[in-house]
């Protein structure tokens, strides 16, 4: 089928799926159409069946959860499954340019592409006589039924009545904007960029680093014996500066002194911020130090011995970090940013972990960036998998004496059922009452009126939304 004729029936599913509807199993279906749309564009090129599951399963997380960071890491998979369906051999970075400026600007570059080479291979370009009689013919055509129609119209009632019945209501400018953006993603789908060079760039990265030969140490020994002492005494201080700081974070958690809500969470905040701070300085001293030659220095042992103790005190703090944010959410509950900090620990820990790797393994700056990239993808999807509001509001009201109502107010409406259900077995202030009993209105409402594109697991398992 012609890719044009492809471009514009998908279109209009597109239209029919999204066009003032909000997000819910329209998404399914239409991570379903691109999918085989994207299997059936080359031939040649191996389908990323990997990552079109990753993509529809976050289409499916949705289905189940609809928040608004479902949607988000949704809408990441498939520009990530789009880069990867233009090469699936590419780094994770490379894929997400590639998808990204594939949905945005395929049409535009591969037009303009196609016209340099018609300019190169044929100066002048004519259409051939046949196809301009019929799109004369056409134009004429139209212009006669057009005229003619409002003729017959005002002479014979019936005629009148006929045309008046027929309801083009449904088109309007707004839908056929929309269609139309519809037509340019799906040819951009359809019609994928020429990546190769960029693949081949990407390709010849490689994770290790090629070790040198002997006469390149000897030459450089001065340099690597130079920077070798630079790298150790830089070390040695922060080991130290660090070192003395967990010693002191060691007394703070024994004496468990008492310390208000705010004063707290400060003390969380600037662990995390001193944690920030000590794990880009190491990897970026770890970078510039490992960056090449000195990695194959006979004498780096004291260097690559301080930069693993390093390594260690910074996990160290990382933990010291963890162990004060929990005791801070059994006190006063979850939140976003508590969560958020837990995240934030998972990623500083992969990032120690893989800069370990680096320096024990010889690996590239490249290995760093692949690597952590992937992780960090993975643990969006996994996060999505999670109802947060849900999770969030369950923990609070059930471990908690005394929960912050106001903030699980605040949150998503997916918890509005379990609020309601708290206020109706426990006794609260009236006004945090009447605004549980609206917020649990309202979600009844918008889930009520939701048509069959927009249902989410809600509408199959609620009795109380129809």
């Amino acid at each position: 089928m012609n890719i044009h004729i492809k471009s514009i029936l998908s279109a209009i599913a597109f239209s029919l799926l999204f066009y003032s509807k909000s997000f819910g199993l329209n998404l399914f279906l239409i991570s379903i159409l691109v999918i085989v749309l994207t299997a059936t564009i080359n031939k040649e090129r191996t389908t990323a069946w990997k990552y079109a599951l990753i993509y529809s399963v976050t289409a499916i997380l949705v289905f189940l959860n609809p928040s608004g960071f479902s949607i988000f890491v949704h809408f990441l998979a498939l520009i990530v499954f789009i880069g990867k369906s233009i090469s699936n051999t590419t780094s994770l970075y490379l894929s997400w340019l590639l998808g990204l400026s594939n949905l945005l600007i395929a049409f535009v570059a591969n037009y303009t592409q196609k016209q340099n080479k018609e300019t190169e291979e044929r100066p002048k370009h004519t259409f051939s006589p046949q196809v301009i009689n019929r799109l004369k013919g056409a134009c004429f055509a139209v212009l006669l039924l057009v005229l003619f129609g409002v003729l017959y119209k005002n002479a014979n009632p019936v005629f009148d009545n006929l045309i008046v019945q027929i309801n083009f209501n449904f088109v309007s400018i707004p839908w056929l904007v929309f269609t139309f953006l519809g037509y340019i993603l799906f040819l951009n789908i359809l019609k994928p960029l020429d990546a190769r060079e960029l693949v081949a760039f990407d390709l010849a990265q490689k994770n290790h680093l090629e070790k040198p030969t002997e006469e390149v140490i000897i030459t450089e020994k001065q340099k690597l014996e130079s920077e070798h002492t630079l790298g150790t005494i830089i070390f040695t201080a922060l080991n130290l500066l660090l070192l003395f700081f967990l010693a002191t974070d060691i007394i703070y958690i024994v004496q468990k002194t008492e310390m208000t809500n705010a004063a707290y969470s400060e003390s969380v905040h600037q662990g995390v911020y001193a944690l920030l701070f000590s794990v880009v300085i190491a990897i970026v001293l770890i970078l510039y130090f490992f960056r090449g030659n000195l990695n194959f220095y006979k004498k780096n042992q004291h260097i690559k011995s301080l930069t693993y103790v390093w390594i260690c005190l910074n996990l160290l703090l990382l933990i010291f970090t963890g162990y004060k944010n929990f005791t801070y959410v059994e006190v006063l509950g979850l939140t976003y940013k508590r969560i958020g900090v837990f995240v934030y620990l998972m990623l500083n820990l992969t990032g120690l972990i893989t800069a370990y790797i680096k320096v024990a393994r010889v690996k590239s700056f490249v290995y760093l960036v692949r690597t952590n990239l992937a992780t960090v993808f993975a643990f969006l999807i996994l996060s999505a998998a999670i109802p947060w509001d849900n999770t969030i509001t369950w923990f609070n009201i059930s471990t908690l004496h005394n929960p912050d109502i106001n903030y699980l107010i605040s949150l998503g409406n997916t918890n509005s059922r379990q609020l309601y259900e708290y206020a109706d077995l426990n006794e609260m202030d009236e006004n945090l009452r009447n605004r549980i009993q609206e917020k649990y209105t309202d979600y009844l409402t918008v889930q009520a009126t939701k048509t069959w594109q927009e249902y989410t697991l809600t509408q199959l398992v609620s009795t109380d939304t129809k």
